[in-house]
């Protein structure tokens, strides 16, 4: 198994982590409240002890939940027939049962992150990211995401995860794009048309975000299965585009609307010439395959400058918002301005690309 281990008792945050901790410890309660009324005999025993652990946890239902989770994952190894074959083996066991009694619990809740216009200033999209209630801050959710398709329940897990963020984006404001993020396997699993058939979204708010690099032969079956999906108006993101050859001829394939650039970009792009050179082929190479870019992990205003002038469509990141749960914040990304849009710097550019000088600067 890789080395990236499921969450065990000692990595657990405490009750102060996060400033999102109120909505989250509400979300905790509505899945303490959904577990215990259930009513199969076969259930008794674990609604029992998570009645014990929310009674030894007054007012704090996120460790109650924690407890919850360890004492299902113990209980399954108990109950498994047949002596564990060790190593890998038994890791990949163990980590079924901590996500199996997840996706039984719905112990997933949904972060956004606004997407905003450096062009014309703005709030217009969210990104979707899995928090699980105990890690309102989400650093362990790739590892979680990574150990479930290990142990063969990757798609369940992801499935869960839209399952959640669909019903979250309800509640943000109707105008913004929701970008959901899925797995080429995912894209590929019959059940995702009906799924995406039945959220509660129009079609037109929705963007498909690839979160993995492509494998060799997939691009054919990829165009097929989300051919239907984007005649009905939904939209595709490359995420985290290379600049590789290959990189390259998969999106003139896919033909997304979005090509994405990660931090390993982003950061200090103010000061590295050849990025920005690079950044700006990019913006180049978008505008003939009918995409535009979007930049990811903005932290400064400097980078945020650059990426402007640089005419890069869209950005996010913490200097711009940070990903929350609080539907509150999301109601005000109905009227937000870019701060780059607020500077005055929002059309520079915005049908030509700039080039980089040789100072580093922007002309």
């Amino acid at each position: 198994m890789d080395s990236t281990r499921f969450p065990d008792e000692d990595s657990w945050p405490g009750e102060d982590s996060g400033s999102d901790i109120p909505l989250v410890r509400e979300q905790a309660y509505e899945i303490i409240d959904a577990v215990l009324a259930g009513t199969d005999p076969e259930g008794a025993e674990v609604r029992d002890r998570l009645r014990e652990h929310v009674a030894a946890h007054p007012g704090n239902p996120e460790a109650a939940l924690h407890e919850h989770l360890v004492f299902t994952r113990s209980l399954a190894r108990q109950t498994s027939t047949g002596p564990a074959a060790g190593g890998r083996s038994e890791d990949v066991s163990h980590g079924r049962a901590a996500i199996e009694a997840v996706l039984h619990a719905g112990m997933l809740v949904t972060a956004f992150q606004p997407i905003h216009d450096l062009g014309r200033g703005g709030v217009i999209g969210a990104e979707a990211l899995t928090r699980f209630v105990w890690e309102p801050d989400g650093d362990g959710a790739g590892s979680w995401f990574k150990n479930a398709a290990a142990a063969g329940l990757g798609a369940d897990l992801e499935f869960s995860a839209l399952q959640a963020a669909v019903a979250a984006a309800q509640d943000l404001p109707h105008h913004l794009v929701v970008a959901l993020n899925l797995s080429p396997a995912v894209c590929l699993d019959p059940r995702l048309p009906g799924f995406l058939e039945h959220a509660p979204l129009e079609p037109s708010r929705i963007m498909l975000e690839l979160t993995e690099p492509l494998q060799p032969g997939e691009v054919d079956p990829l165009l097929g299965a989300l051919a239907p999906l984007r005649s009905s108006g939904m939209g595709l993101a490359v995420d985290e585009a290379g600049t590789d050859a290959a990189s390259m001829r998969h999106i003139r394939s896919l033909r997304p609307e979005v090509i994405k650039i990660g931090r390993g970009m982003v950061a200090g792009i103010d000061a590295d010439p050849s990025r920005q050179y690079l950044v700006a082929d990019l913006v180049e190479f978008g505008r003939q395959t009918g995409a535009a870019l979007a930049a990811v992990g903005i932290e400064t205003a400097a980078e945020l400058a650059v990426l402007t002038r640089l005419s890069v469509a869209a950005g996010q990141g913490h200097f711009l918002g940070r990903p929350t749960v609080d539907a509150k914040e999301w109601a005000t990304w109905a009227s937000h301005a870019t701060p780059a849009a607020e500077s005055g710097h929002g059309r520079h550019g915005r049908h030509t690309a700039g080039r980089p000088q040789p100072d580093g600067h922007q002309g």
